[in-house]
């Protein structure tokens, strides 16, 4: 049985030393205690039962697992202590269908034990007036943890790491919504933020070079820092090389931003070959071909886009509650699903959208409209219509739901 003070539970000092634990473990786990819970990622109070607090389970012949916890109340995916081994382990129960997964988070139980404070302080703290300064002390949180155990942050899809970039994306939002960028420095940061929560991922050159079968990569210029003035402006263009993803969603990102970007121009393609360029797209945002690779342009000194006023007038009908994303899937009916997935009420959804084909036909190389750009839509018609009047570009409003919007190239005079 667990006990101890109300807010830690510790473990019976027989029943630690008839388990063999370590001098430390021990102390650790009969003295100083766990938290009963911390943060999102750590709770004691898991179900009673074979799995339950402190129950110990065979590993194999000459090793047992001790039960530290899981990462919430229900129990389904559970902390244990590798007695033989030290490290801890995250495991996966999965459905009864499903064979059970197994992680190991920590290589010891020291180091979990001070994720799970240092992790459950930052989320129990009253958050920040500037959502920066949570952002700030987040990655100094993170530095530290890695430093303690480098193998819990080896690969971005390790445990703690995800963790922490749960708390970063979510800081990040709180940073956007909070107030608009003060600097082109400040501006880049927060695009990069976009494409994270998208499912890209910033890696060192040296990464870069390696992992060539990955997908969703960026890599910035060793000396980007030079590229800032030191009151964050904008000093030269950028080279941004990517592999494995859309340069549509990297331009899109920093238009969000009001960045402007320059992508690579399309190889011309046959009008009768429309077939084999969805597929490429779809197999771009499946992963199911070799990733492809390039470089977009972040562009000093240059005027705004048609690409950022149309996310402007964008970003005015998401506050109030539509789901409005650019180059939001290669096909129509991909886009659909993602907005039933993203909306908040299913059956009146408000949505505006356009597909990739559409992106890549409509805008030029830095995201000037160029051809006609279709909008998928749903909710108020005359809302949407007056968001995107604000553009000064040419407005089509359709004359009924079955339609879509049409945005073309202003009338310069």
């Amino acid at each position: 049985m667990a006990a101890g003070k109300e807010d830690l539970v510790t473990l019976d000092v027989e029943k630690g030393r008839e388990l063999g634990l370590s001098q430390a473990d021990l102390v650790l786990l009969t003295e100083t205690g766990l938290p009963r819970v911390a943060g999102g990622h750590f709770c004691a109070d898991i179900p009673d039962g074979p799995l339950g607090l402190f129950t110990v389970r065979p590993l194999d012949e000459d090793d047992r697992a001790l039960i530290l916890g899981g990462t919430g109340p229900d129990g389904d995916m559970l902390y244990f202590l590798d007695v033989n081994e030290g490290s801890v382990v995250l495991l996966s129960r999965g459905d009864e269908d499903e064979e059970p997964g197994f992680e190991i988070v920590n290589t010891t139980l020291e180091a979990f034990a001070e994720f799970v404070r240092r992790l459950g302080a930052y989320v129990d703290a009253p958050r920040a007036e500037r959502p920066a300064d949570d952002k700030t002390r987040l990655a100094e949180i993170a530095a530290g943890l890695e430093e303690l155990d480098p193998e819990a942050f080896r690969h971005p899809h390790c445990w703690w790491a995800m963790v922490v970039a749960h708390h970063r994306r979510e800081a990040a939002r709180r940073e956007r919504a909070h107030s608009p960028a003060e600097t082109h420095s400040e501006a880049f940061d927060r695009a990069l933020d976009r494409l994270d929560e998208k499912g890209w991922r910033h890696v060192t050159g040296k990464e870069f070079a390696s992992a060539t079968d990955e997908y969703g990569l960026l890599t910035l210029p060793d000396d980007i820092s030079d590229a800032f003035s030191a009151d964050g402006g904008l000093r030269r263009d950028v080279d941004v090389r990517w592999r494995g993803g859309l340069p549509s969603e990297i331009q899109s990102a920093f238009a969000w931003e009001g960045l402007v970007v320059r992508v690579p121009e399309d190889e011309p393609e046959d009008e009768d070959d429309f077939e084999a360029a969805m597929e490429r797209l779809r197999a771009a945002a499946h992963g199911s071909q070799e990733p492809d690779e390039g470089i977009v342009t972040w562009l000093a000194a240059a005027e705004t886009s048609d690409l950022c006023r149309i996310l402007r007038a964008f970003e005015r009908l998401a506050a109030k509650g539509y789901v409005a994303e650019p180059a939001l899937w290669p096909t129509t009916s991909g886009c659909w699903q993602r907005v039933a997935e993203l909306t908040e009420d299913v059956e009146s959804p408000r949505a505006v959208f356009w597909n990739t084909q559409s992106h890549d036909t409509a805008f030029d190389t830095r995201g000037d409209l160029v051809n006609e750009l279709y909008l998928g839509w749903a909710g108020d018609r005359e809302e949407i219509a007056g968001a995107l009047a604000e553009t000064e570009l040419a407005v089509r409003v359709p004359a009924h739901e079955g339609t879509t919007f049409i945005l073309g190239p202003a009338v310069r005079t």
